[in-house]
């Protein structure tokens, strides 16, 4: 994550920052990853027009066990 996914976030300009959560047991570990943006625009030039689909990387094959087809998105009312 911190080799390809930050890096590959950073360049896209109009990226804010992001935070990746992480809890682990016994058996697992689970990832949050919340990024910011400036707009809605800026995520598309990420992600693509659809900009709700999982953007995965071929070696998140060697680490997921899990690939949710969407993310969801919030928008920053209160700081």
């Amino acid at each position: 994550m911190k080799v390809r996914a930050i890096p590959d976030y950073e360049k896209t300009e109009g990226f804010l920052k992001l935070t990746f959560l992480r809890r682990t047991d016994h058996k697992f570990a689970y990832f949050n990853l919340i990024t910011f943006w400036e707009d809605l625009e800026v995520i598309k030039n990420f992600a693509g027009e659809d900009y709700e689909k999982a953007k995965y990387y071929p070696e998140d094959d060697n680490y997921l066990v899990d690939f949710p087809e969407k993310v969801i998105h919030y928008e920053v009312f209160a700081e």
